[in-house]
């Protein structure tokens, strides 16, 4: 790029940002708070969870503290078609050039933001050199790979940053969007009929912030078909060197099929044989790792609170977002799985260590959080309790033993009716599952 359009196209976006509105993301606090101090913030999500957004939302947000002057704000989205020849540290150093030379105010603190950073080969080295050689700049990374935070950062950047978790729009989140008040219960009653009725369709497509622009079932289901391809391609694919794509499509919407399933890769294996595909299973568990790093799916493993263990071999499988289970084959079935995969990613994002549990006699306690203190919770999820689930969906919290005894009990369910239930000497707060949402 000539000096000039590097030039225009900086104060492009500048004006840009200038110009953003938005709601205020869950995690918005945390890295505001966090510009000033010296490590490089890395935004890390999902594809389309808002990443770039966002990053513009704080951008602008210093702007309005004045706290950094728009003139020294440099803002690159590497997916844009205008800078797909800057593949190199030293194109990259180039338009940092004309930036510190041609439009910052002097004797202020810079930021510069670079979106999908990871499409710029040996990006690291050029980050590396920025962090040690200037005193008054903050950088922020965005991706939608965890791979960025491991062989790159790894190696070159260890010890010098801070990771931050984007996810698609939680509940809470997503009332905001669309101009629903909540702060109290009064407010919930107040508006019940709307947020039963937003609810229903946050379940069903989630909360992916640029599907809830379309109002077309279809067209939100292709939509979220292509963000998966693009995975597939980009992030899984070509990022991995993969070379049976369809392979990869396939265990990926078996796992979509069955969020909360306990899942062997035995059970993947045999899957794949029935559709004709043999694939040995360490290639199989390099797959599945494949797709955690692009954060389509979250891994769940068993906490055995007897022996006061992990086990890492008996797993489950969550969805980044309820919209995604739309393009398995039984997208229209289980709507308490559904449920569970909202609670699962809220609590992912708000506690210390989540696992599942598992009885010798088969019964499951569907999530056992541990918050910042030590102290655990467990939860179990239904779409109702009725005379013919209270044993099963109650037994599972007698748990008597020296982890979890001391825990509180919750049984998110659909109803408003919010009451402590005892069972067999344990008290068990049912809670409605919305309500909890909003609350937490």
């Amino acid at each position: 790029m000539k000096k000039e359009d590097i030039t225009k196209f900086i104060i492009e976006w500048q004006n840009h940002i200038l110009q953003i509105k938005g709601i205020k993301r869950r995690i918005e606090n945390d890295v505001f708070e966090s510009i000033g101090s010296k490590p490089i913030k890395i935004i890390t999500g999902f594809r389309r969870s808002g990443k770039s957004f966002f990053v513009q939302q704080i951008a602008k947000k210093l702007i309005e503290s004045t706290l950094i002057p728009v003139t020294n704000i440099l803002y690159i989205n590497f997916e844009d078609f205008r800078v797909l020849e800057i593949n190199s540290p030293e194109k990259l150093d180039a338009i940092y050039q004309v930036f510190i030379h041609e439009i910052v105010q002097k004797d202020h603190q810079k930021i510069i933001i670079f979106d999908e950073i990871q499409k710029v080969n040996m990006w690291d080295r050029f980050i590396r050199t920025l962090y040690e050689k200037e005193q008054d700049i903050q950088i922020v990374l965005t991706g939608s790979n965890s791979e960025l935070l491991s062989s790159e950062l790894g190696s070159n950047l260890a010890g010098r940053f801070i990771e931050f978790s984007i996810q698609p729009f939680d509940f809470q989140e997503y009332l905001t969007y669309h101009h629903i008040a909540f702060s109290d219960h009064l407010d919930y009653y107040r508006n019940r009929k709307e947020i039963n009725r937003h609810f229903s369709n946050y379940v069903k497509f989630g909360g992916l912030p640029e599907s809830l622009t379309i109002t077309n079932e279809k067209a939100r289901i292709s939509y979220m078909e292509g963000i998966i391809s693009k995975v597939i391609l980009d992030d899984i694919i070509n990022r991995f060197r993969v070379k049976n794509s369809m392979v990869i499509e396939k265990i990926l919407t078996y796992l979509l099929s069955s969020p909360g399933n306990i899942i062997s890769f035995k059970k993947i294996g045999n899957y794949l044989k029935i559709l004709g595909l043999r694939v040995k299973q360490e290639t199989l568990i390099n797959y599945v790792q494949f797709m955690i790093k692009t954060f389509a799916i979250h891994e769940l493993n068993k906490f055995d609170w007897k022996l006061g263990k992990i086990f890492s071999t008996t797993r489950k499988y969550y969805a980044v977002d309820t919209g995604l289970l739309n393009l398995s084959v039984d997208r229209h079935e289980n709507y308490s799985k559904r449920l569970e995969n909202i609670v699962f990613t809220k609590l992912l994002a708000s506690t210390k260590q989540l696992y599942f549990g598992a009885l010798p006699s088969g019964k499951e306690i569907d999530f056992i959080a541990q918050n910042k203190q030590g102290n655990y919770t467990k939860f179990q999820i239904t779409q109702e309790l009725q005379t013919n689930n209270f044993d099963r969906e109650f037994s599972s919290f007698d748990l008597k033993d020296t982890y979890l005894s001391e825990g509180n009990n919750y049984l998110l369910v659909l109803d408003d009716v919010d009451e402590a239930i005892k069972y067999k000497q344990i008290t068990i707060q049912k809670k409605s599952i919305i309500r909890w949402l909003l609350a937490n």
